[in-house]
């Protein structure tokens, strides 16, 4: 049985086809919990009505907003026993086979080890026009990459009860950037497993002046590397740099010795002394443009 966790918010102009697509699965051992952040569109009441009517659907409110990425890491601990999990945004379409795709390759894994599955998307516009595919990973997922980047979005994530428990477990009390790029530190980090499939699963559905298609141009890289440069980056790795450390000591020895060599780079009181420290971290981003820039950030204090 997988557990589809969908978060909603005012999200009925889009949502009907949303579920049409997870009811076109060609796995069918699933069950949906939708989580409403407070929809006053007709949302909750669509949803109470698909649930009164069929059993693999659930409705639960949220006393309060959550936001996207509280909403789904919060309500985690609130589901449990089945066999996978994954997350699900209100607007997109899954490819039929998304579940299958993903639960093939988690079933290889003992179900001990933390394990977690991200994929590419292809992006459309509002009205499902084609926009492109997601930017293509090259490297192989890894801790010394999750620190400084998500690899793939939550829309497209499975994960193991193993990796559902460790990360409940190790969630920290402040707010994160993002429920995706969360799991793939911890996972990652503890010595799970993580997978990235450069197949797409899902129609990412963005809306006016949002399409993300472009971070695969030289400009939408530019425009990265250009808020890295007035801080964003290191807001970012702040918020992360506190979360790690409430469970730094569940990170591989290995990994542990990243982190610590991260925060030198981060922290370090001389200019040169961060960026030799930077330099033998090991630490890179997926692009090569952008990891080329990582060294000059920790050169100027904005990593």
């Amino acid at each position: 049985m997988i557990e589809i966790l969908c978060a909603t918010y005012n999200g009925m102009r889009h949502l009907r086809e949303q579920i049409a697509s997870i009811e076109a699965q060609t796995l069918t051992d699933w069950h949906v919990t939708f989580f409403d952040d407070g929809s006053t569109d007709g949302t909750v009441e669509t949803l109470a009505a698909l649930t009164l009517k069929d059993n693999r659907f659930t409705l639960i409110q949220n006393a309060t907003n959550l936001g996207f990425c509280g909403n789904f890491l919060n309500n985690l601990s609130k589901l449990k026993n089945a066999d996978a999990y994954a997350f699900s945004d209100q607007d997109d379409i899954w490819y039929p086979d998304k579940l299958e795709r993903a639960f093939n390759w988690l079933a290889r894994i003992d179900a001990g080890m933390p394990a977690v599955y991200f994929a590419r998307t292809e992006v459309v516009d509002e009205h499902l026009n084609h926009a492109g595919l997601s930017p293509q990973n090259k490297l192989e997922p890894s801790f010394r990459n999750a620190v400084v980047q998500s690899i793939g979005g939550g829309n497209t994530m499975m994960f193991n009860s193993a990796a559902r428990n460790l990360v409940v477990d190790t969630l920290p009390e402040m707010q994160l950037i993002s429920h995706d790029w969360w799991f793939y530190i911890v996972v990652s980090g503890c010595g799970g497993i993580v997978r990235y499939d450069p197949e797409p699963v899902l129609k990412y559905r963005q809306h006016a002046g949002n399409l993300v298609g472009a971070n695969n141009s030289i400009s939408g890289q530019i425009l990265r590397l250009w808020r890295a440069f007035r801080g964003q980056w290191r807001a970012w790795n702040a918020v992360h740099e506190l979360a790690i450390k409430t469970f730094e000591d569940r990170l591989t020895p290995e990994n542990r010795a990243a982190f610590c060599a991260f925060l030198r780079a981060r922290h370090g009181a001389w200019p040169f002394e961060r960026l030799s420290v930077f330099k033998s971290s090991g630490i890179r981003r997926q692009s090569q443009l952008q990891t080329r820039f990582l060294p000059f950030l920790a050169l100027l204090n904005r990593l």
